[in-house]
């Protein structure tokens, strides 16, 4: 078998169709879509306009003129140039597309309509819900990001909300849509075709912002930017910026780093004594920093657990040590531009990178369509008709917090059995940090718990007794897919790693999801969301003009949000897989690739780089404006237009936008927690409510129109051990009884820690 059919989805034909008239930042989101499934064996071929994707002429340029925009988005895929206007182009793409398994598009797109109705399955990507009825609405990256309130979350409270560096509103966009794609094609049969599937892009961003909502919903108030007054901030060091990151557990050790007796002051020993001090503690913190460099920070801290992240810009992250030792970056032979370095997909499997092709160069006209047939498509696994994608998958679930349980979350939404595994002595944080009472069973009433663990079913063990070790071994031969995103060796240590349970199961699946990865000089550093803004190159591009970089901040931890978008389909290809050859496989995600892969072009261009505040490629001014309520509002314009600040400080927040929508201009507000739950249209189907009534994240795209079906809220502390043990693995009631009265099972919080 050589190299190429060997590959994931090999077999699988793909068509991407682009239209020259397509907003930008939705045709980067299908592009990235389309890559990933290229670059995993399958054979896409991207149907540009006369002259080409208007993406080959978008900045970053390489040395000599190509769009490193164009080159990262596209590699590995064929080219075909039609003119659609034409009835013997829209003939010619019909026919392909009828050959093909999927067919990805835009929502405004001229042949839209043709797409929907043809034997490949649709995948669809528009700025907005359905709801919205917004389809000829003028919209940018930043009018995105205002919608689904991201930008509130990010700057200064007293100045202007910030848009996230990169493209932070199209490429989490375009990680959804390859996971949509991968959940029709693990629903399809041979009797019917799999569902449509359809991305907008205000309802992703929402969903990567879900702490708003829910911190809105919780208690009224919505969280924002914080700037000066978060516990998390830049300072400057001796060559750079770095970020200062730690949780309430890592305090006491981020003192005794520093060494500053100020700190020792009783008033900074909680939470709310630091924020209510935050600029005397930044006063004893800053000089700390000031005289060394990033290396010597982070090496210091991590080496008692303390995670601070040097901000690295993406000229740095070439020769980042732990990118060069996992080889995350390519080196592709480019036929004009020589050797060229880009991030390739941040997965390894089975320890297995997947190396891009160079993207293609613009084909001439054609209209022949044998000169450009698929190959024969592979089909994947029957279903029942009528069963959700993930149907008769079990999945053993390990994941915390957001970056694990959201990745195994979407799997339950997709009719995956999702087991969670806890312990009396070790919680999913998210029931602690979540707490809104001290009141009896107060671990089953977090909010943030709930938004990541619908639809799953609990299961309490303790895994540090061997009885507990033993009952997970069991489980393992009845389970599909493994979800973790413990410290590197916890599960090793256990006796419960990939090593331990594929060799009582070799078709499990085992998705690793680290903050480093599995490998790597770096593979043991302590990490939060915040850390990894710093570290994979995102903090770098975002900030106000000449200022210092900034993150995203505790509300938001962004990396923590987006991999779960870019794993659950890895997840779903490797079950297809599996179910194909029988052999499972080993999943090592590095949440900080991912985060860095969103930088594909900066990398590739490698060009030392600024924060840029707003910038955005290919558009000549846009901004955040406060209005005459006091609210903001972000403007994007083809043309700069310096009366615009004033125009908005004149009116309300609602009256500035619909007067700038009339004139064909992209505005939104930036909407915040309070906003997103009141706007029933933009919500579509990303904020839905359980059985209970509690508000819960549902799925970050629709299949045949629809979102997730909420089975069951999500679980108390070992709601279901009983109901598990005894269904998969026979248990009688004397069993369970040993179980509970030795500590290994429980519903109740425990003494101790994993």
């Amino acid at each position: 078998m050589n190299e190429a059919s060997a590959l994931p989805l090999a077999g699988f034909t793909i068509v991407e169709v682009n239209d020259a008239k397509v907003p930008l930042c939705l045709r980067l989101a299908t592009s990235l879509a389309a890559k990933i499934a290229a670059d995993l064996g399958a054979d896409v071929l991207k149907i540009e306009p006369p002259g080409g994707d208007p993406v080959r002429r978008a900045p970053p340029t390489l040395p000599q003129g190509e769009s490193a925009l164009f080159q990262f988005l596209n590699t590995s895929k064929r080219s075909l140039t039609l003119d659609l206007a034409a009835e013997s182009g829209r003939k010619t793409l019909a026919g392909l597309v009828d050959k093909a398994d999927v067919v990805l598009f835009e929502e405004p797109a001229s042949v839209a309509a043709m797409l929907r109705a043809t034997k490949a399955t649709p995948v669809e990507i528009a700025a907005f819900p359905v709801e919205m009825n917004a389809a000829q609405r003028p919209v940018s990256e930043l009018a995105i990001q205002a919608l689904g309130g991201l930008m509130h979350m990010v700057g200064e409270p007293a100045r202007k909300p910030l848009k996230l560096g990169g493209h932070q509103a199209s490429y989490p966009a375009g990680l959804t849509a390859f996971t949509g794609l991968m959940s029709a094609l693990a629903a399809r049969d041979a009797s019917r075709p799999a569902p449509s599937v359809r991305v907008s892009l205000a309802e992703v961003m929402q969903w990567v912002n879900w702490k708003a909502a829910s911190g809105a919903a919780a208690s009224g108030i919505s969280p924002g930017r914080e700037g000066k007054n978060s516990e998390f901030q830049v300072l400057p060091c001796r060559d750079g910026h770095v970020a200062v990151v730690y949780t309430v557990t890592q305090w006491p050790a981020t003192r005794a780093l520093i060494g500053d007796p100020r700190l020792d002051d009783p008033k900074f020993s909680t939470r709310a004594g630091r924020r209510k001090n935050i600029t005397e503690l930044y006063a004893a913190l800053a000089p700390w920093f000031a005289d060394k460099t990033r290396e010597e920070i982070q090496k210091t801290a991590q080496a008692r657990g303390v995670p601070f992240g040097p901000i690295f810009s993406p000229a740095e992250l070439l020769r980042t040590e732990q990118y060069v030792a996992r080889g995350f970056l390519a080196d592709m032979l480019h036929p004009t531009e020589g050797t060229l370095r880009l991030p390739q997909l941040p997965v390894q499997w089975n320890g297995r990178s997947f190396s891009p092709r160079p993207a293609p160069a613009l084909a001439p006209p054609s209209s022949t369509e044998e000169a450009f047939m698929p190959p024969p498509s592979r089909k994947s696994g029957n279903r029942e008709a009528g069963e959700r994608p993930l149907a008769g998958i079990r999945v053993l679930d390990f994941g915390l917090l957001t970056a694990g349980a959201n990745t195994s979350a979407m799997l339950a939404d997709l009719g995956a059995d999702v087991i969670k595994i806890e312990s009396g002595a070790y919680l999913d944080p998210f029931r602690v940090v979540g707490k809104i009472d001290d009141d009896d069973g107060w671990w089953n009433r977090s909010p943030q718990f709930r938004f990541t663990n619908r639809n799953k079913r609990g299961l309490a063990l303790n895994l540090k007794d061997p009885e507990g070790q033993r009952v997970i071994r069991e489980l393992a031969a009845k389970c599909d897919v493994v979800v973790e995103n413990f410290r590197r060796g916890v599960l090793d240590r256990a006796g419960l790693g990939y090593r331990d349970l594929s060799a009582i199961n070799p078709r499990l699946v085992f998705a690793a999801i680290s903050s480093q990865g599995d490998t790597g000089p770096e593979r043991m550093n302590v990490s939060f969301g915040s850390t990894l803004d710093a570290t994979s190159g995102i903090a770098s591009l975002t900030g106000y003009e000449g200022e210092e970089p900034r993150i995203s901040g505790m509300d938001v931890n962004y990396p923590d949000q987006i991999v779960s978008l870019f794993a659950t389909g890895i997840v779903i290809a490797a079950i297809t897989e599996a179910r194909r050859t029988g052999t499972g496989a080993f999943l090592d995600f590095s949440q900080r690739e991912v985060a860095s892969f969103t930088l594909g072009e900066e990398i590739l261009a490698a060009a030392p780089l600024a924060p840029r505040g707003n910038a955005e490629a290919g558009v000549a001014q846009q901004d955040s404006h406060r209005c005459a309520d006091g609210k903001w509002l972000a403007v994007t314009l083809d043309a700069p237009d310096p009366s615009i600040a004033g125009f908005c400080a004149g009116q309300g927040r609602d009256a500035a936008v619909a007067a700038l929508l009339a004139k064909g201009i992209a505005a939104a507000p930036c909407f915040d927690g309070n906003d997103l739950l009141r706007d029933t249209e933009l919500q579509g189907v990303t904020l839905v409510r359980d059985e209970k009534g509690g508000l819960v994240k549902g799925l970050p795209y629709r299949l045949d129109g629809k979102g997730l079906v909420i089975e069951r809220p999500a679980p108390d502390l070992g709601q279901h051990t009983d109901d598990v043990l005894r269904e998969l693995l026979g248990y009688d009631d004397a069993r369970l009884k040993q179980l509970n009265d030795s500590g290994v099972t429980s519903t109740t919080p425990t003494i101790g820690e994993v």
